[in-house]
C-alpha cells in the first residue's frame, strides 16, 4: 500500500506504489511490459482519481497535507514565491469541477471510458486508453510534469514520467500524495516517476519498448534526441517552445486601453510562458511606430512597478545585451531605437523591419511595422512554432484578421492583456491534450444488446465508500445555500411537506443526468429507432418534468410529441391517433385519467403498447388496469428520482413494481435503520440515504430523500450488475397507531386482493381513548365489501394482529369520499398517503 508520510519517503524512483532504488530500476524495467498488461484490462477508476485530486487540490489551497513537502521540494529548483504560485495553480487544476469540465471539454463527457450508444443507432463508442504512456517531462516546470501524470490518468494510461537526475522529487511526491489520498487503493498500480539521466540511452530505449505514447516536452533539439529513441510503433506527441506576439490593427492605434493590456502581457510572468508575446506588430508606417513606441513606453513605465517580476541570470542578462547592441548597432542606419527603463526594468526595440523575432524576453519586447497584406507570408515560415496573437482590431478589421492569422498557423487569439489567461477546457497549441493520450473506440454488438445504452453496467459497478458524515434531512437539505452563482436552471418541487423548495443545477450536471436517465428508458424498454413518444409530463411554473424528458427523449434521437399536461383528454387522445404515437410518459393520476376518460377510444384504436411514468408508483391494480382493460403491453417507471438529488433509479424489463437498479454513475446509496444510523442487514427494510456524484453544488451528502427500501438480493435477470433495490413507501407513510404501520400495507392489500384502482389515503384521529384510523376510497367503491377488505387487514397484516391480540382502544374503518375531497400536496397536487390529525401529531 502507498506511504501517506511524504517527508519520509527516500529512494530514487517512485514505481507503481513503492519507492524504489536507482540499483533496482534496470530489473523493474524488465517487468514493465507485464505490469501493464496485467492492469490495463481493469476499469479505470476515474471516480476515484476526481475524489484523490479534489483531495489535493483542497490540501494546496489551504497549505495543508502533502503541501509542505511539496513546497519545501519545489524551493529547492525554484525561488520561494514561483513554488507557491506554481503549487496553487496546480491546485486550481485539480479541483472537481475543474477537472469534469477538461474531461466534458476535451473527451466530451463526464464518462469518457464507458461505451456509450450513439442513439438512435445500435453502435457504442467510447475513449479508450492508448496503453503506456511515457512522459519525458522539462526540467524548468515542474508542474508540466505532475500534470502532464494527471492527463495521462484521466484518459486512463499507464503513466511512467521520466525526469532528469538533476531534477527534484516533486513529481514523484505529488504521485505518492496522490496515491495516498486514493479512495480504491488503485491509482498506484498507473504512475510510476523516475529520475533518469538523457545520458542513459540503454535505460531510455527499454523504457520506450514499452510505450505505447511518448509526450516530451522541450526544444527542437531534446525533441530530436526523443524522437531517434521512439520506436515505430508508438505516437510521439510534443509541446515543445512557441512563439506568440500581438496584432495591433490601424483601426485601433489609438486605444491605449488595448496599448496598456499589452504593456501587461509583456510584463506578466517576465514573458516566460509561450503565450507572453515577443513582438509586438502594428499596423502602420514608420512614423506611426515611433508614436506607438513612445506611447507603449509611457505605460510601461506605469504597470511594470505593479507587476513583480524576476531578475534574468548571468546568461539571460548576456542574450539581452547582445540584442540590445546589435540593434544599437543598427540605430545609425534607421533600422532601430530603443527605449529602455533607466533601472533595466524593461525595453522596447523598435524595429522597422517587418517580421516576428523570438525575445530575449523578461520585458523585453521588439515593436514591428507589419501591414495585414504581409500577414500571412511573415508568419508562414514559423508556422510550426505559432501559438498566440494578442489581438486589437475593430468590428470590421476582426473577421478578416482573425481569418488571416488561424490560416496562417496561429492556434489561438485573445484580448490585449489576457495572453496569458486562459479558461476551463480550453485546447492547449491547437489540440485537446487528453485527445492525444486516447484513442476513440467503437463496438456493434449483437442484438442482445438492444436494451442497453451503456456497457459498464454488465459489470460490478465501482462504488465509492460512503462520505463518513451525518445524515442530511429535508430541514438540513433546505437549509444549504442552494444559490449557486454557476446554476443554469432552478426547478420547483412541492416537496414532500407541501412547502415550495427549489433546486437549481448546472448545465453541465444536468446533462450528464439526464443523458444516465435516458440510458434507465432504454433499460426499461423504450426503442428509441422505432417508438413515437408523447411527452405528457408537466410543464411550466418552474416545474421540471416536461423539460428534462424532452433532454431525455431528444438525448435518444426519438421521435417526441410535446403534449404536456393538459386537462382536454379528447385532444390528447385525437393527437395519439393522429401522430401514431406508441409510448406515453407521464405521471400516473394523468395516465389513468386519460384512459378512464378517453380508454374505449384508445381501446379501439389499439397503437398505445407502452406507458412510462414517474412522480409517484402506480399500485399493482391501476398497472393491471392499463394491461389487462387498456392493452398496454409495458408498464414501467420512468424514472425513479427527485428535483432535490437528481435521478436515483432505473428500472429495467425484468424489475417491476418499484424495484429499480441503482445510478451508479449518479449515486451513492446507503440503506439504514429505521431508528438508527446503522446499515441494515440483508434484505432489512431502512432508510434510504443518498449522495449525488453529478451535482456540483449544493454538495449533499448522506440525504435522507424520506423514501423507505430494500436491497434486492441476487442477480438481475438482466445481466447488469448495478444493484438492485426496492422501494416501500415513504418515511412519512410509517406511522405509530399502537404499533408501527405502514401505509404501504393498507393500499396494497385493496390494489392486490380487491382490484381496487383508486385513491387511498389514510386518517387518524383520537375519539377519547381510541385511536380511529379512517381508509378513505374513492365513493365509486362498493361498500358492501368495506367489512371484507377489514377483516382481511386484521387477518393479514400483524400490527393490526398486535392491537386485536392486545384489545387496544383501535378502531379500523371504511370511509367512501368524493375525488375532490382527498387532501393533497398544494404545491404538486400530489395526494397525501397519511393525514394525522391526532393532537400533538
Amino acid at each position: 500500500m502507498p506511504t501517506t508520510d511524504l517527508t519520509s519517503e527516500t529512494g530514487a524512483h517512485y514505481w507503481f506504489g513503492q519507492w524504489m532504488d536507482a540499483d533496482a530500476l534496470p530489473q523493474a524495467l524488465q517487468g514493465l511490459g507485464a505490469h501493464v498488461d496485467a492492469t490495463l484490462p481493469r476499469p479505470f477508476p476515474l471516480q476515484a482519481l476526481l475524489a484523490a485530486c479534489d483531495q489535493l487540490a483542497q490540501q494546496l489551497q489551504a497549505r495543508s497535507g502533502c503541501y509542505g513537502a511539496l513546497f519545501e521540494e519545489a524551493c529547492r529548483t525554484c525561488p520561494a514565491e514561483d513554488a507557491a504560485a506554481m503549487l496553487q495553480a496546480m491546485a486550481a487544476m485539480l479541483a472537481r469541477d475543474a477537472m469534469q469540465e477538461k474531461l466534458r471539454s476535451e473527451l466530451g463527457s463526464a464518462h469518457p471510458g464507458a461505451l456509450q450508444r450513439r442513439y438512435p443507432g445500435r453502435q457504442y463508442e467510447a475513449w479508450a486508453p492508448c496503453g503506456c504512456v511515457v512522459h519525458v517531462a522539462p526540467s524548468n516546470v515542474f508542474t508540466a510534469a505532475a500534470m502532464g501524470l494527471v492527463e495521462g490518468l484521466m484518459a486512463g494510461n499507464v503513466n511512467v514520467v521520466k525526469i532528469s537526475a538533476r531534477d527534484g522529487r516533486v513529481a514523484a511526491l505529488f504521485a505518492a500524495a496522490l496515491a495516498a489520498a486514493d479512495p480504491s487503493g488503485q491509482l498506484a498500480a498507473y504512475m510510476a516517476v523516475l529520475r533518469l539521466p538523457s545520458s542513459d540511452q540503454s535505460a531510455l530505449r527499454q523504457l520506450f519498448a514499452c510505450a505505447d505514447v511518448v509526450s516530451a516536452w522541450g526544444g527542437e533539439k531534446a525533441v530530436a534526441a526523443v524522437r531517434a529513441l521512439v520506436p515505430a510503433h508508438a505516437r510521439l506527441v510534443t509541446w515543445g517552445h512557441k512563439v506568440s506576439f500581438g496584432y495591433l490593427a490601424a483601426d485601433c492605434l489609438d486605444d491605449d486601453t488595448a496599448l496598456e493590456g499589452f504593456a501587461r502581457d509583456i510584463c506578466r510572468l517576465d514573458q516566460q510562458a509561450c503565450s507572453s508575446p515577443q513582438t509586438l506588430m502594428v499596423e502602420t508606417d514608420t512614423a506611426g511606430l515611433h508614436a506607438v513606441a513612445a506611447r507603449l513606453a509611457a505605460l510601461l513605465a506605469r504597470v511594470s512597478p505593479q507587476i513583480p517580476g524576476q531578475a534574468p541570470d548571468s546568461a539571460e542578462q548576456a542574450e539581452i545585451t547582445t540584442v540590445l547592441s546589435v540593434a544599437r548597432c543598427e540605430a545609425p542606419l534607421g533600422l532601430t531605437a530603443i527605449t529602455e527603463d533607466p533601472q533595466g526594468q524593461w525595453r522596447i526595440v523598435l524595429d522597422t523591419r517587418p517580421g516576428l523575432r523570438p525575445s530575449p524576453l523578461f520585458r523585453t519586447i521588439w515593436l514591428k511595422p507589419v501591414q495585414r497584406a504581409q500577414l500571412a507570408a511573415l508568419l508562414r515560415p514559423m508556422r510550426a512554432w505559432l501559438q498566440t496573437c494578442g489581438l486589437a482590431a475593430g468590428l470590421a478589421s476582426m473577421a478578416p484578421l482573425t481569418r488571416v492569422l488561424l490560416s496562417a498557423g496561429v492556434s489561438r487569439i485573445t484580448r490585449p492583456g489576457e495572453m496569458v489567461d486562459s479558461y476551463l477546457g480550453a485546447p492547449h497549441d491547437g489540440v485537446y491534450a487528453l485527445q492525444q493520450l486516447a484513442r476513440r473506440v467503437s463496438v456493434d454488438g449483437p442484438p442482445v444488446l438492444q436494451h442497453f445504452g451503456q456497457l459498464d453496467a454488465l459489470e460490478p459497478p465501482q462504488m465509492l465508500p460512503a462520505p463518513r458524515v451525518p445524515i442530511l434531512d429535508k430541514s438540513g437539505f433546505q437549509s444549504l445555500e442552494t444559490r449557486d452563482p454557476h446554476a443554469g436552471l432552478v426547478v420547483r418541487s412541492g416537496g414532500s411537506s407541501g412547502k415550495v423548495a427549489y433546486s437549481s443545477f448546472r448545465w453541465a450536471d444536468y446533462h450528464t443526468q439526464m443523458a444516465a436517465t435516458a440510458d434507465g428508458m432504454v433499460a426499461a424498454g423504450l426503442d428509441p429507432a422505432t417508438d413515437r413518444v408523447m411527452n405528457l409530463f408537466a410543464a411550466g411554473h418552474l416545474y421540471g418534468g416536461f423539460i428534462s424528458f424532452w433532454t431525455i427523449l431528444e438525448h435518444l434521437r426519438v421521435l417526441q410529441l410535446p403534449m404536456a399536461l393538459l386537462p382536454d383528454y379528447e385532444l390528447i387522445a385525437e393527437q395519439i391517433i393522429e401522430h401514431q404515437a406508441n409510448t406515453l410518459v407521464g405521471v400516473p393520476p394523468h395516465l389513468l385519467a386519460l384512459f378512464t376518460a378517453q380508454g374505449e377510444r384508445l381501446r379501439a384504436w389499439g397503437g398505445v403498447k407502452k406507458i412510462f411514468y414517474g412522480g409517484e408508483p402506480l399500485s399493482a391494480a391501476q398497472e393491471r388496469f392499463l394491461t389487462e382493460e387498456c392493452g398496454v403491453a409495458l408498464v414501467r417507471s420512468a424514472a425513479y428520482g427527485s428535483n432535490d438529488a437528481g435521478p436515483m433509479g432505473y428500472q429495467c424489463l425484468h424489475s417491476g413494481g418499484t424495484v429499480h437498479h441503482l445510478h451508479t454513475r449518479l449515486q451513492t446509496l446507503e440503506i439504514v435503520e429505521l431508528e438508527r444510523d446503522a446499515p441494515v442487514q440483508g434484505d432489512a427494510v431502512g432508510r434510504l440515504l443518498f449522495t449525488p456524484l453529478a451535482r456540483s453544488a449544493p454538495r449533499i451528502e448522506r440525504y435522507e430523500i424520506g423514501d423507505m427500501g430494500r436491497w434486492v438480493p441476487g442477480p438481475c435477470a438482466c445481466g447488469r450488475q448495478e444493484p438492485r433495490f426496492e422501494l416501500l413507501g415513504r418515511l412519512g407513510d410509517v406511522f405509530k397507531a399502537g404499533p408501527l404501520m405502514n401505509y404501504r400495507h393498507f393500499a396494497d392489500t385493496l390494489g392486490q386482493r380487491f382490484g381496487y384502482a383508486g385513491p387511498v389515503q389514510l386518517h387518524l384521529q383520537s375519539d377519547g381513548p381510541r385511536t380511529l384510523l379512517d381508509i378513505w376510497v374513492s365513493d365509486l367503491w362498493d361498500e358492501r365489501r368495506s367489512d371484507a377488505v377489514v377483516a382481511e387487514l386484521f387477518a393479514s397484516y400483524e400490527p393490526l394482529q398486535c392491537v386485536a391480540e392486545a384489545a387496544l382502544p383501535f378502531v379500523l374503518r371504511i370511509r367512501r369520499v368524493p375525488d375532490a375531497d382527498f387532501v393533497r400536496n398544494a404545491a404538486s397536487g400530489k395526494l397525501i398517503h397519511v393525514c394525522d390529525h391526532r393532537a400533538g401529531a
